[in-house]
């Protein structure tokens, strides 16, 4: 067996290996001859670097740079404690953008490290060695630069450099000694007056500086703070950039070589504007409101309101309120004219499917509005005529004393028949149908079911969490479905004590258990009734009739400050005021978020991004935002609230009451990994990978 093969791993896939061509040989020698305690370093930068080295730097080039690195780290003090991930992509990388490649690492750290040997933290670091590296390297600005991206010595040689070559040098001179640093920069200011570039160093959270352009001892001041503050968060062309050693979804903007899409970056917009003095005018957010009013007088399209001008004019909180109600009346009306012969034939249809329903009414209707109870009927895998007769009875089952009673047919005749995907859909039509035409309202509506009706109740229950204000769940069974959902839907559960046939009798008592202990771990969720008929079989002759009175205490609450979204095999992007992409949409995955004060923590399994909904009903939006998650921060500031992002959360959702003004995507950061090795050793890198993000800012 060759050396070779006795030291690689899977973490260098056999991809890299030939795209290397000719240069294989010496890619395959420095994984040959790293030292173990250096060769996660050495993985990820043959993993992530960009196929022209593969195919040109030298063993000896990779094997120099990769051991002064971590000397670096073993030897400076403000070094030791950089994480894992961002020593990997912000200090050992050779190079920041397209420059030519040069060894410039033991030179500096020679030159630069006596500077800096009394410093404690990375950002004193980072100050003292902008104030003295371009004078000892006799190199200033000049537009008459021979390039914009110059290497570190064709700029030393030129002794003139833009703010691109003062910035690669600046870099490389921070992580010479062990500040991980990186290239930032936008393609255009917002005011349309050109294009910058700058650096930004981490110390527990990236901090930015101009290249040549000291500030004192400061971090995040500089001439150019007002307009990168003012960086658009919709518009690329205007956005702000970091570079990435580590391969992302995007890649950064040159404006020196437009074709050049080779550069890996993340989006850090978000914190520039963050730093925009946050006042939110009266009169211009008034404005926007009835300005919004306007638009819709003369326009039904709401998919084209957020691309209005208006729609990105930040509101006060009152004006929030009432830009919501006028969506939310805007879209009732619409509801109205479309859905007007759909209620009348008494059909939900979903492409191929048909769910047909009957209601009644009870009693008066409200001021705020009717309550609906959505009834599902028993049955099964059976005969159409028998699934018939189960819907017959469901229909004159139940009685209230106010409130509109629905039984639908489910759409097929399977022993899922309540539970498949589609279920979800129809039912959330049939609710906005009855909100629009018959005036239910949306935080009184409530699901049960009897039988098969109540296998679907322990499924709907939980994974449609955020539209029921309670459920009851009759003689059903729950399958794989877990409890652990039902954090904000009061939850009633009858069954017969004989009804043994699935188990149910048993499940049942298991369930009752089950909620107590998570009641008791979190008294502010998980309410439940549970009432097991010791004499009863499968039929309980309408004593579970008192489940309907218990879940009419109930209201929903849109806005919980607690949530726990676990995902079943039906899935689904949105749980009250969180939201994941289709990728991050996975079966079984879960995230738990809870809300103290201004601070928002989250916790997940099988999700790496989440969009958090923001509204003055659980956090001040007047006042800074901070998520975390992991330990780490994810989001300190200010976020505006818009009509654009009431739109967009209402067409997602339906509902008003789901309807956000303001959100904040965030990438969620999984523990750290802990190495066996020690210390003073590397983690392989495939444990380093757990711990990063890809196409954002990572603080």
């Amino acid at each position: 067996m060759s050396t070779f093969a006795q030291a690689t791993s899977p973490q260098v896939s056999v991809s890299r290996l030939a795209a290397a061509g000719d240069n294989r040989a010496e890619i395959e020698k420095a994984l040959a001859e790293v030292p173990a305690t250096q060769r996660g370093g050495m993985e990820f930068l043959i993993e992530h670097m960009p196929e022209r080295d593969l195919r040109t730097l030298s063993a000896a080039f990779l094997l120099e740079n990769v051991d002064l690195a971590y000397q670096s780290r073993a030897a400076d003090r403000w070094a030791k404690s950089v994480p894992l991930p961002i020593f990997y992509n912000d200090v050992l990388p050779y190079a920041s953008i397209n420059e030519r490649r040069d060894n410039w690492r033991a030179d500096f750290r020679k030159r630069f490290l006596p500077l800096v040997e009394d410093m404690k933290t990375p950002s004193e670091v980072a100050a003292v060695l902008n104030q003295n590296i371009f004078g000892i390297l006799d190199v200033r600005y000049s537009t008459k630069r021979r390039k914009a991206d110059q290497s570190p010595y064709e700029s030393i040689a030129g002794t003139t450099a833009s703010c691109t070559g003062l910035s690669i040098l600046l870099i490389d001179a921070c992580r010479a000694v062990g500040v991980p640093a990186r290239f930032v920069g936008t393609p255009l200011w917002s005011d349309g007056s050109g294009n910058h570039s700058w650096v930004e160093i981490w110390d527990d959270g990236w901090h930015f500086t101009g290249a040549a352009e000291p500030t004192g001892d400061r971090l995040n001041d500089g001439w150019f703070m007002g307009r990168a503050a003012a960086a658009s968060l919709n518009d690329p062309a205007s956005a702000i950039y970091a570079t990435s050693f580590r391969n992302t979804a995007i890649s950064f903007p040159c404006v020196w070589d437009p074709t050049n899409k080779s550069i890996p970056a993340v989006d850090v917009t978000q914190r520039y504007v963050n730093h925009r003095r946050h006042t939110v005018s009266a009169n211009a957010s008034n404005h926007a409101v009835e300005q919004t009013r306007d638009w819709l007088s003369a326009n039904s399209d709401l998919a084209l309101l957020p691309k209005q001008d208006f729609a990105k004019v930040p509101l006060t909180r009152s004006d929030a309120i009432t830009a919501r109600e006028i969506l939310a009346e805007t879209q009732l009306a619409q509801l109205r004219t479309e859905r007007g012969r759909e209620f009348e034939s008494r059909v939900i249809r979903l492409e191929s499917l048909q769910m047909p329903f009957s209601f009644k009414r009870f009693g008066n209707k409200p001021a705020d509005g009717w309550s609906l109870y959505i009834s599902l009927h028993g049955g099964g895998g059976a005969p159409v005529a028998v699934n018939d007769r189960q819907w017959e009875n469901q229909k004159n089952l139940y009685s209230l004393s106010q409130g509109i009673y629905v039984a639908p047919r489910a759409p097929t005749d399977t022993w899922n028949l309540w539970h498949q995907g589609h279920i979800d859909i129809m039912l959330r039509r049939l609710v906005e149908d009855m909100v629009a035409i018959e005036g239910v309202n949306w935080n009184r509506v409530y699901v049960m079911g009897y039988s098969a009706g109540g296998d679907g109740v322990y499924q709907l229950a939980p994974r449609m969490s955020d539209t029921w204000a309670a459920a009851a769940m009759m003689a059903g069974h729950p399958n794989e479905t877990s409890a652990r959902g039902l954090r904000n839907v009061p939850f009633a559960l009858q069954v017969g004590g004989k009804d043994a046939a699935y188990n149910r009798n048993q499940i049942a008592e298991q369930w009752d258990a089950k909620l107590d202990e998570l009641h008791d771990g979190d008294p502010g969720g998980y309410q439940h009734f549970v009432k097991i008929y010791p004499d009863k079989g499968h039929w309980m002759d309408r004593e579970d009739a008192v489940a309907i009175d218990w879940m009419a205490e109930h209201v929903r609450n849109p806005t919980p400050d607690r949530i726990v979204w676990v995902q079943d095999d039906v899935t689904h992007r949105e749980s009250y005021w969180l939201a994941v992409d289709e990728a991050n949409c996975k079966p079984r995955s879960e995230i738990i978020a809870d809300v103290d004060g201004q601070t928002i923590s989250l916790r997940a399994t099988g999700v790496d991004s989440v969009r958090v909904r923001l509204d003055d009903r659980f956090i001040d939006l007047d006042q800074p935002i901070n998520i975390v998650s992991g330990g780490q921060t994810l989001h300190d500031a200010l976020v505006e609230r818009t009509i654009g992002e009431l739109v967009r959360s209402l067409m997602e959702r339906g509902d008003p009451n789901l309807s956000f003004p303001a959100s904040v995507e965030v990438d969620l950061q999984p523990p750290q990994p802990q190495s066996s090795v020690g210390d003073d050793e590397d983690a392989p890198h495939n444990a380093a990978k757990l711990d990063t993000i890809t196409g954002e800012d990572t603080e």
